[in-house]
C-alpha cells in the first residue's frame, strides 16, 4: 500500500506545468473581429425581428381565446336567465326616466347564473346603481372583461362611479340613424334585445335567436359608461358605421382584436365579427325584428 508521493513525482510537477505553459504560449488565442461581432449581432437581431411578431400574434391569440370564453359564459348565463322566464334581462333598469332612475345593469341580473352569488346577494334592488352600498359590490369580475384591454380594470377613484369595474361588453340596443328616426333615435323595428326598462321576450325576437346578437364588445371602453353595474353599457350601433370604425352617435361595437371583434348571439354561440362584415349584414344581427333574411 502507497503512504505518500514520491519525490521523483513530486519533481515531476514543475516540469509539467512548463510544459503545459509552452503550448499554451504556442497556440494562438482566436477571438472575433469587430466585423465578426457585428455580422452575429445584426443575425440575432434579425432573427428577434421575426419571432417577435410571432410571439405577439401567439400571446393575442391566447387573449382572444379568453375572450370568447368570457362571451360564452355570458351566453349561458343569458339562457340561464331566460330558463322559465321565457325572456332576456331588462337592458338598464330606470334609464327611461328623466333624472335616470337606478340604471340597474343587465349584467347584475346574470350574476347568479355566473356563479357570483356573493355578489348577487350584496347588490341592493332598492338602491341606485352608484349608491355608495351598490358600488362596493362592483369589483372586477373577469366574465365582463377581455384580456386584449390593457390596465386599469376599475375607474378612477373620483366622481359617482368611484372605484367601479368596468365591463368590456355591452348589451345590443340596436341600431341608430336610419328611417323616420334618424339621428339617435331608433324605431321599432330597429331595436335590439336589451333595452331600456322592458324585458324582451323570446317569442319578439322574430329574426330568429341565432341571428339575432345579444352582447358583443365595445369600441369605446373603460369609461364611466362601462361600469358593468351601470345600465347604460348597452349600446345601439350608428346605421352606417362598421366594425371598429367610431362613429358620429359613438357607442360602437368593436375591440382591441385586429381585424373584428366577437359577440355572442342570443341562442348563446359566440361568433367573430369580422370588421369587413357587410353594413346590412351587421345591422340584420343587432336588431330582433326587421324581418331580414341571414345566413
Amino acid at each position: 500500500m502507497r503512504t505518500g508521493v514520491t519525490r521523483c513525482e513530486i519533481s515531476a510537477v514543475p516540469l509539467m506545468w512548463a510544459k503545459c505553459k509552452r503550448t499554451m504560449r504556442g497556440a494562438p488565442l482566436r477571438a472575433f473581429t469587430l466585423v465578426e461581432l457585428l455580422v452575429v449581432i445584426a443575425i440575432i437581431g434579425g432573427l428577434v425581428a421575426l419571432l417577435l411578431p410571432a410571439v405577439q400574434s401567439a400571446r393575442e391569440a391566447s387573449r382572444r381565446t379568453a375572450c370568447q370564453n368570457h362571451l360564452r359564459q355570458i351566453g349561458l348565463a343569458l339562457q340561464g336567465y331566460a330558463d322559465g322566464r321565457d325572456a332576456l334581462p331588462i337592458g338598464c333598469e330606470g334609464c327611461g326616466s328623466f333624472p335616470a332612475g337606478k340604471l340597474t345593469s343587465w349584467n347584475t341580473r346574470l350574476l347568479p347564473h355566473l356563479e357570483r352569488h356573493s355578489l348577487a346577494d350584496a347588490y341592493d334592488d332598492t338602491l341606485p346603481a352608484k349608491d355608495v352600498a351598490n358600488r362596493a359590490v362592483a369589483i372586477v369580475v373577469e366574465e365582463f372583461l377581455c384580456p386584449s384591454e390593457p390596465e386599469p380594470q376599475q375607474i378612477e377613484p373620483t366622481g359617482s362611479w368611484r372605484g367601479c369595474a368596468y365591463t368590456d361588453y355591452g348589451g345590443v340596443f340596436g341600431v341608430e340613424g336610419v328611417g323616420a328616426g334618424s339621428g339617435s333615435g331608433i324605431d321599432e323595428e330597429n331595436f335590439g334585445v336589451l333595452v331600456y326598462d322592458t324585458p324582451i321576450q323570446l317569442a319578439d325576437i322574430t329574426d330568429g335567436l341565432a341571428h339575432t346578437l345579444a352582447v358583443a364588445e365595445v369600441l369605446e371602453r373603460r369609461t364611466a359608461d362601462t361600469v358593468w353595474t351601470n345600465g347604460h353599457n348597452v349600446f345601439a350601433q350608428e346605421s352606417t358605421a362598421p366594425i371598429n370604425a367610431a362613429s358620429v352617435l359613438g357607442g360602437d361595437l368593436g375591440s382591441p382584436h385586429p381585424g373584428g371583434a366577437l359577440g355572442v348571439f342570443c341562442d348563446g354561440h359566440v361568433q367573430w365579427l369580422a370588421s369587413e362584415t357587410p353594413q346590412a349584414q351587421l345591422n340584420a344581427w343587432l336588431t330582433r325584428a326587421g324581418g331580414e333574411v341571414t345566413p
